[in-house]
């Protein structure tokens, strides 16, 4: 958990360099305790104070502190018996779970006037899933079809609203639209998306990261959102919890 809260928590400090060497490290997670900080330097053709730097900044005192705690979360993740893809994005978007930030989102859920979701595509399932049961207890959410109705409602709220934007890849140009209009407009703003430095996590008041799968047919998203229906859930289970008598 230490060490993805920290990812989490860190890594928009990185820039492209460091982000490409920080994939390459995950992507070697379970061979991590054998690797040599001057052979990761040499095949990313940089020095290994680099390497030393690109931890430091994600919050780890150095590249050994580093792999031990990436060591720890892999270990942690194979106690889990018979891990599937999908019980790993669980087990990882749990690790990414700020408990503090969830409990502030519910308590800016609660107390909007409104609540618009933003999501186009397959994100709008898990947007409409959560609008319609904030319905249920008589809150005021909404979803939308069509983008240019999305951004005209963006532009009607104020700083009594809450904007929810989802978005697995972070990058789509609509919700981003939408997401800046509604802050500008004075809204707090939410972002649910994959776990990846994007631009929507970067310009929203509050952010939950999801581990996600990313999967393409002939060019079209087709990726499951399985962790990003948990992260709605969960919202809507602790709402209840706090504030309704189940």
């Amino acid at each position: 958990m230490y060490f993805y809260e920290l990812l989490k928590k860190n890594r928009h400090l990185l820039n492209e360099t460091e982000n490409a060497i920080l994939d390459d490290l995950l992507d070697h997670s379970a061979s991590i305790k054998e690797l040599v900080i001057r052979k990761v330097a040499a095949n990313h053709f940089t020095a290994p104070n680099t390497i030393v730097r690109l931890c430091q900044k994600l919050g780890f005192k150095g590249f050994t502190d580093f792999k031990e705690s990436l060591y720890h979360a892999v270990q942690e993740k194979e106690n889990f018996v018979e891990v599937t893809s999908l019980d790993e994005q669980i087990i990882k978007t749990k690790q990414l779970i700020n408990d503090g930030t969830i409990e502030t989102i519910i308590t800016k859920m609660h107390k909007a006037d409104k609540i618009l979701f933003f999501a186009v595509g397959l994100s709008r399932f898990p947007a409409e899933e959560l609008s319609e049961r904030l319905k249920i207890l008589g809150k005021n959410s909404q979803t939308f079809v069509d983008p240019h109705v999305m951004k005209h409602n963006a532009q009607l709220l104020t700083n009594k609203d809450l904007a929810i934007a989802i978005s697995n890849s972070g990058n789509t140009d609509n919700i981003l639209s939408a997401a800046t209009i509604a802050s500008v407009s004075g809204a707090e703003t939410i972002s649910i998306t994959g776990f990846s430095t994007n631009p929507l996590s970067k310009i929203t008041t509050y952010q939950l990261y999801g581990y996600t799968s990313k999967l393409k047919v002939d060019g079209i998203d087709t990726a499951d959102r399985f962790s990003i229906h948990y992260l709605i859930n969960l919202l809507f289970t602790e709402y209840l919890k706090k504030y309704h008598t189940i």
